[in-house]
């Protein structure tokens, strides 16, 4: 209870109540604590992954395009030792290539002489794009 007069001593006196109280109040503060984690993961986290997404992609592009001559030049050893394998695989069974097998090839070595090209053809095409 407390005094309300003027001038007069103020004396406060702990509450009196059920011994559960504590309990709830802990129980409250963990309910709020997850309330804010949940909004957390529910709405801040899809906001920032885009954005973490998009630097992290950037980052390797760029990567990509630095390394575009020694990854062409692994590309073009790589057909050719597959085309050299299958060759000798053909030559050593005595039977042909499965044709899926054959188109793989080809679409692969399409690829890698698109690669080997890029670097004529984009300038044109990006002048295209302007």
């Amino acid at each position: 209870m407390t005094s309300l007069t003027p001038g007069a001593p103020l004396n406060v006196e702990p509450a009196k109540g059920d011994a559960n109280q504590k309990a709830v109040g802990v129980g409250s503060v963990v309910a709020t604590t997850g309330a804010v984690l949940g909004c957390a993961a529910c709405c801040v986290v899809p906001l920032a992954f885009p954005v973490l997404a998009l630097g992290a992609s950037g980052a390797v592009l760029a990567w990509f395009a630095g390394a575009h001559m020694w990854i062409t030049g692994l590309a073009l050893v790589i057909v050719l030792a597959a085309w050299a394998w299958l060759g000798w695989r053909t030559f050593r069974r005595g039977r042909p290539l499965a044709r899926s097998t054959v188109i793989m090839m080809i679409g692969s070595t399409l690829m890698l002489a698109l690669a080997l090209i890029w670097p004529r053809i984009e300038p044109a095409l990006m002048a295209m794009i302007r």
